[in-house]
């Protein structure tokens, strides 16, 4: 087992109160998670409107495929920058290179709306991947090191909630925008520059995570197979990761246009594609809060297979087992609540899987790393739905993946109880 601290020692991390500076640090890096969600869901939401623009007549037919392209190069861009960053996390410290990742994120965010081909809004998506990868990794390590552990589990959910704020704040813009006024795609991106302000504003006031500053060294690659027990935890999270990533790439991402795809006039499309989005993640908010209360209470592993089994469920209803667009639409926050809460297990349980001095690198490679198989489904699941007319047939293909995370669970250690490794 890891070495812990030894008894009678009293660590400032491990306080029951929540100081000014955890709250501090919850709010901070919870700001720039609500950006992460943002500079996500914006493509997700605005991507038929932005391919009707950039693509030559003859390939707008096809444009699932094109959207398809489009979610695997920011795919491959997070997964790589989730290594990147948490490499970087591990020996430069939590702080600099989370800040480094979200000045480059706002910044390939705000070069989409610029743009004049779908090939250089690839590029930029791929930037925007690298760098909402590097900063989550050493966020979810700071918020987790920082706090106290009685409150721990409860502020990841928190901190994951942040995130489908983002995407709530995607969906209202463009009804506003889209819907309402009209206006171009364009004008969602050049919101990517907040956070760079954000950051002008705020980072004298980041602190560094306590945890790593005492047992920071050299981490390489190797190291973190070196331990059975930690190479056991590695693979087991992975696969985890794979059931949870594979699925919302593959399937949940292409709600908003398959909701757009049921209405037939761009301003009622618009709308539709808004709404869905705004309901997907008030469910996707709700679903991250409770997963962090409920992990306190039943434990994660059991609260984590109550998720993969009601998304597993979800999935299929929502694509072929309803008739209307508003039904599809209204079953968005069921849906928010299962396939997006999930994401609240890679901020609670994977933390307390690896021990301090690798523990950026490794959540980093456990969250990124998946997202090179996700590539493959999303590629994929564009090129099915671009063949077999939409995106309802391919969710059926898809949403078994959600059994492999239930099975890949049951082999990762109860953790409740148990606290941060050293």
């Amino acid at each position: 087992m890891y070495a812990n601290q030894q008894a009678g020692e009293i660590r400032s991390d491990d306080r029951p109160l929540l100081t000014r500076e955890a709250w501090g640090v919850l709010a901070i890096v919870t700001i720039f998670w609500i950006a992460d969600g943002y500079d996500t869901f914006v493509l997700l939401v605005t991507g038929r409107p932005a391919l009707a623009e950039l693509l030559a007549p003859g390939t707008v037919p096809v444009f699932a495929r094109y959207l398809g392209y489009l979610v695997t190069v920011t795919l491959a861009g997070w997964a790589t920058g989730g290594i990147l960053g948490g490499l970087l996390g591990d020996r430069l410290g939590r702080r600099r290179t989370m800040l480094l990742g979200v000045v480059l994120y706002s910044m390939a965010t705000t070069a989409s709306a610029l743009t004049s081909t779908w090939v250089w809004l690839a590029l930029a998506r791929f930037l925007t991947g690298v760098g909402i990868g590097a900063e989550w990794g050493v966020g979810t390590s700071l918020l987790q090191e920082v706090w106290p552990e009685k409150w721990r589990t409860r502020g990841a959910g928190l901190l994951q909630a942040g995130f489908s704020v983002g995407g709530l704040l995607v969906s209202g813009l463009w009804i506003l925008l889209g819907a309402k006024l009209g206006l171009s795609w364009r004008w969602m991106y050049l919101f990517g520059l907040v956070p760079l302000l954000i950051i002008l504003a705020v980072y004298r006031h980041i602190p560094e995570s306590t945890r790593w500053t005492k047992s920071r060294r050299d981490v390489s690659a190797a190291s973190l197979f070196a331990q059975p027990q930690v190479r056991r935890h590695m693979i087991g999270a992975l696969a985890v990761s794979i059931s949870i990533t594979g699925g919302w790439w593959a399937v949940t991402s292409f709600l908003p246009t398959f909701v757009a795809s049921l209405a037939h006039d761009p301003r009622h499309a618009a709308s539709l594609a808004g709404w869905a989005g705004a309901l997907y993640n008030f469910g996707e908010i709700v679903g991250c809060i409770a997963l962090g209360f409920l992990a306190e209470r039943w434990g994660r592993k059991p609260t984590t297979i109550v998720y993969l089994l009601g998304s597993l469920l979800i999935v299929p209803v929502v694509f072929a087992g309803l008739g209307s667009a508003q039904a599809v639409t209204a079953a968005q926050l069921v849906s928010g609540f299962f396939t997006g809460g999930l994401y609240s297990w890679y901020a609670i349980h994977t933390p307390e899987l690896f021990p301090t001095r690798i523990r950026a690198t490794a959540i980093s490679v456990v969250f990124s790393g998946a997202r090179y198989l996700a590539m493959a489904g999303a590629m994929a699941a564009g090129t099915l739905a671009a063949a077999l007319g939409g995106f309802g047939k391919v969710a059926l293909w898809f949403a078994p993946v959600y059994l492999l995370g239930v099975i890949a669970v049951l082999f990762l250690p109860e953790t409740l109880g148990r606290g941060l490794p050293d």
